[in-house]
């Protein structure tokens, strides 16, 4: 186990697409904690942390056996909520996973977790993997367009890079929803003003390459599924034979 890594896992209950997605039971298990049971399996990891602004999901996850806190309801993203958490703690690093990533492997966070002794104060690690053709037209996966050395150049909820005249079958790439920092990392990126991109996209790592910060991306095979919508929802309790339906 590395001593100075904390794990915080951001949840809301006012998600647009599936509202109240933090507390939707699988298996009598709220989602949520599906997630949190899964960073604890990795082991590496000094403590793992719920951060959110809901009471419900604080009780939920306290009720369940994890750790929780209560944050303000003030926050824009899942960063500065996590943030807030990491500031009352003496750590050197910080790993973000989000808390509709139920099916995140173990190993993969091994590696990460491995992989934050090459980060500094003004860079951020996270994953990316292999987008199916499906997942290149959809606007709810992120992909992403990275340099040779593996730091991401940028990230879209559009289909890039563009196949101009269909001459190439490169693949494309999708972001996976885990986020690696320095304690000074996260304190500067959250210190940052919202960027023209982030606010069109909608997607708060543009803030980061806005201003200059590097994103390094590990390269997964990881086939997860990230619970954004009711169909992905019904998609997962079928997976692991859950009887569940809201």
């Amino acid at each position: 186990m590395n001593p100075n890594i904390l794990c915080v896992i951001p949840a809301r209950f006012s998600s647009q697409r599936l509202p109240g997605k933090p507390l939707k039971l699988i298996k009598g298990l709220p989602l949520v904690m599906w997630v949190y049971n899964r960073v604890r399996e990795a082991n590496v990891f000094t403590d793992v942390i719920v951060a959110t602004d809901d009471q419900r999901i604080y009780d939920a996850a306290v009720l369940n056996g994890g750790k929780a806190a209560l944050t303000a309801a003030s926050h824009e993203s899942g960063t500065d909520r996590v943030n807030e958490v990491v500031r009352e703690f003496a750590m050197s690093h910080v790993v973000n996973v989000q808390g509709d990533e139920p099916l995140v492997p173990v190993q993969l966070l091994k590696m990460f977790a491995a992989e934050l002794k090459n980060i500094d104060d003004n860079s951020l690690l996270t994953c990316v993997a292999h987008a199916t053709i499906e997942e290149s037209a959809s606007p709810h996966v992120v992909k992403a367009v990275l340099r040779a050395n593996g730091e991401a150049l940028y990230f879209s909820r559009a289909a890039i890079p563009c196949d101009y005249r269909a001459t190439t079958e490169g693949a494309r790439l999708k972001h996976i929803g885990i986020y690696g920092f320095s304690k000074a990392g996260i304190a500067r990126f959250c210190a940052l003003p919202k960027g023209t991109l982030e606010a069109r996209e909608k997607l708060e790592q543009l803030r980061a390459l806005e201003h200059g910060m590097v994103i390094r991306c590990l390269k997964t095979e990881y086939d997860g599924l990230s619970i954004d919508t009711a169909s992905d929802l019904a998609e997962f309790r079928a997976r692991v034979g859950a009887d569940e339906v809201d």
